[in-house]
């Protein structure tokens, strides 16, 4: 696995776990050095897996479920799938290195829209999202 995948994948699987938009996990981990962290601390931590990071998700949702709650589907992988296409676009069309890219990325309205499972966004391909974002930045220059 990437860098880049792994760091996205922990951003959304995060995001899946706590329920919370993966832009503000975006925010959160900038803002506490995960995503330096993960950046120096790669090499440890990707062959370990999310577990190892983020605690065991898939018995936190069997209880869950043996609980009767509702579990909603998260969207965390799906995200991530798209984002490994999306952000070394991103990379080249502004010539900016990788953590730039996310940051560029998640504090724009698509990277909120993306984030929001009721958007319905992370359902679309890659070449997609691009677009808008890069739209939205086309606008954000003309205005």
């Amino acid at each position: 696995m990437s860098k880049l995948s792994f760091k996205l994948f922990c951003i959304e699987k995060y995001a899946d776990k706590k329920q919370i938009p993966s832009n503000e996990v975006y925010k959160l981990f900038e803002a506490k050095g995960i995503l330096q962290m993960l950046d120096e601390d790669y090499k440890t931590f990707h062959v370990h897996g999310f577990e190892y990071i983020l605690g065991d998700y898939v018995l936190c949702d069997i209880e869950k479920i043996l609980e009767g709650e509702e579990i909603k589907m998260p969207h965390g992988t799906i995200r991530a799938s798209t984002l490994k296409t999306v952000i070394p676009m991103v990379m080249e069309h502004f010539n900016c290195d990788e953590n730039e890219a996310l940051k560029r990325f998640y504090e724009s309205h698509i990277g909120a829209c993306f984030a929001d499972d009721d958007t319905g966004l992370y359902g679309q391909s890659a070449f997609y999202v691009a677009g808008l974002f890069f739209d939205e930045h086309t606008d954000i220059a003309h205005n």
